[in-house]
């Protein structure tokens, strides 16, 4: 007896923690899952803050509305073998776009490729509609993609290269977005924009020629500007410096008139003072200009008479 009451009582340990093991679940903090109970939808576990939402877009569906919700998670239970669970990444997945050519609205060709930042908001809708990552891209394709691109025809060139004007487009088309993806799909769009501008490349070969054209035609501008403000500068300098030639020449010739006139003055009083001193100075001149030659002059010229101090 104690024998078969020892094996009932392992056996019956090990069905509890068989279903204790089958009753218990564990969803991570960047994950949300879905619960299902013989194929239908039953609860779902969501991120925390986002029950109205998610209600919100349940009550679209006839078969979703009696889906309750659960935020906390960690370690959950439900009911053993007949409960399913099904967990999905809330972390953000990214989506690229194909390279587009487009047409800006002022007729220029640019070519672009847009991203997405994303993920799965509502695990409910989100396993209905879609039910697997393979076929988001396909989905982002389907409905990011359209909006973003048709937006961006409506802008000029320059807008297009406006941070602000594109900052301002690219939030304007998210939030319309998610009113739709949201509901339908169950996911939401975190951020969206474009990465990449390039010109096509048929028309590179062309705008370099353009490029070139205008920078030469600058360069042609700046170089006749520089010309003729040299053309001014030299003028303004050889203007000024006559001006200043012609002004030192009068104030010279002026000082020099002067000089010669307190000269003259001096010499017109010494010979009304002293006749002697004004003669002995004109000999003195004199024998500077006989200095180092040899002059033969008769004993009577007067000249030596002068030179002696006769005279």
């Amino acid at each position: 007896m104690k024998i078969k009451f020892k094996i009932t009582c392992a056996f019956v340990g090990i069905v509890a923690l068989f279903l204790v093991a089958n009753s218990i679940y564990i969803v991570e903090p960047d994950e949300v899952a879905t619960i299902q109970r013989f194929g239908a939808i039953k609860s779902a576990v969501i991120r925390e803050g986002k029950y109205d939402i998610v209600s919100e877009g349940l009550k679209q569906y006839e078969s979703l509305q009696n889906v309750s919700l659960v935020s906390e998670r960690g370690l959950l239970f439900k009911a053993p073998f007949i409960d399913q669970v099904e967990k999905y990444s809330a972390k953000y997945l990214t989506y690229t776009s194909t390279p587009e050519t487009i047409n800006t609205s002022d007729k220029r060709k640019l070519d672009i490729q847009m991203y997405a930042q994303y993920r799965i908001e509502n695990p409910a809708i989100y396993k209905m509609k879609v039910g697997s990552l393979s076929k988001l891209n396909q989905l982002m394709d389907d409905n990011v993609y359209p909006v973003v691109i048709q937006s961006a025809n409506k802008l000029t060139f320059d807008q297009f290269f406006d941070d602000t004007i594109m900052s301002d487009m690219m939030e304007e088309r998210r939030q319309e977005l998610n009113k739709t993806l949201v509901v339908q799909y169950g996911i939401e769009v975190a951020d969206i924009g474009i990465y990449r501008k390039n010109f096509p490349q048929s028309n590179i070969a062309s705008i370099e020629d353009k490029m070139s054209k205008e920078i030469q035609k600058e360069s042609e501008r700046l170089r006749a500007e520089g010309d003729a403000y040299y053309t001014k500068s030299t003028s303004e300098t050889n203007r000024r410096e006559k001006e200043i030639i012609a002004k030192a020449t009068e104030e010279s010739a002026i000082i020099r008139a002067e000089a010669e006139r307190e000269a003259l003055e001096i010499y017109q009083s010494s010979l009304t003072k002293d006749l002697e001193f004004y003669r002995f100075i004109q000999r003195m001149n004199a024998y500077k200009g006989l200095e180092g030659k040899t002059i033969f002059i008769d004993e009577d010229n007067a000249f030596l008479k002068y030179l002696d101090g006769y005279q």
